[in-house]
């Protein structure tokens, strides 16, 4: 069975079948603003053109349909409710698009961890990141986040997948400048005897 190579599509593509992706987020910014077409390799090469957190906390237009927060520490953490749902929402992706072709996994491995480095590296530099820090610092966690997002959506490309609607409506909010820091509270949610229970979709809160 061929496999993802080089960042592009891959010639055995439809050999895979496209995972099930639970839609963790409402849709906002992907109304007006589609992922499109795009293979793994262009999508790659256009890194080193997005203004990674040129516009944190400035407006934008999708401003109705999010939770906006306007500094760093207005971050509530990945150590609650929310936080960990986010992390959540993140890995189920993660694992879903690994396990869905197990013989390319190694190919795919290669490619998550060199979109995530080259990222990491571009994006350090427009916020005060810190690699000694954990994960409570803001400033390294949505380095970190912006990393971790475009490489998902790096393999999901080379896979020859359409772009899953989270990592859609994520993705839109980096290439635009801002920090998608995690899900918002929402008047729906319930304490329940085994903890916060979440309603989804939700908005996400965005810097």
């Amino acid at each position: 069975m061929g496999g993802p190579h080089d960042g592009d599509d891959c010639g055995g593509a439809g050999l895979a079948e496209v995972p099930w992706f639970r839609v963790w987020t409402v849709a906002n910014t992907r109304r007006d603003r589609g992922f499109g077409t795009q293979a793994a390799g262009p999508f790659e090469r256009g890194l080193a053109e997005v203004p990674w957190f040129a516009r944190l906390g400035e407006p934008s237009p999708w401003d109705g349909g999010c939770v906006r927060i306007s500094v760093w520490e207005q971050w509530p953490g990945p150590e609650n409710a929310l936080g960990e749902a986010f992390g959540q929402a993140l890995q189920d992706m993660h694992d879903r698009i690994f396990a869905a072709w197990p013989a390319a996994a190694g190919d795919l491995r290669a490619l998550f961890d060199r979109v995530r480095a080259s990222v990491v590296s571009q994006a350090r530099a427009a916020v005060p990141f810190d690699p000694a820090r954990d994960a409570w610092h803001a400033p390294t966690q949505c380095v970190h986040d912006a990393g971790y997002v475009a490489a998902l959506i790096a393999c999901v490309l080379a896979c020859g997948w359409p772009v899953p609607e989270d990592l859609a409506e994520m993705w839109n909010w980096f290439e635009a400048g801002h920090w998608p820091s995690g899900f918002a509270g929402e008047s729906g949610d319930l304490a329940g005897r085994s903890g916060r229970q979440l309603v989804f979709p939700r908005r996400l809160l965005v810097f």
